[in-house]
């Protein structure tokens, strides 16, 4: 699946989505924070967004190296 089919079918699950929230089909919560529209849309682009940038910040920690990383440690013999 190329990059622009794989964007329109995002494109078309998003659109879905908010038009059945705004269509007034979503389950009945307990609590007062999922009932205003768009919701669990909103919820999950922002917890996407935030595992996205808190992973980048630790993996970069963990995984890049020095620029002269390679050229220290001493001569070859």
């Amino acid at each position: 699946m190329d990059m622009q089919k794989t964007y329109l079918a995002c494109a078309v699950i998003l659109v879905s989505s908010a038009a059945a929230e705004f269509g007034g089909v979503h389950l009945h919560a307990p609590h007062w924070w999922p009932l205003p529209f768009g919701y669990n849309i909103a919820f999950g682009f922002v917890g996407a967004w935030l595992l996205i940038i808190v992973s980048k910040m630790i993996m970069a920690r963990l995984l890049q190296r020095d620029e002269d990383y390679y050229d220290q440690g001493g001569e070859d013999k």
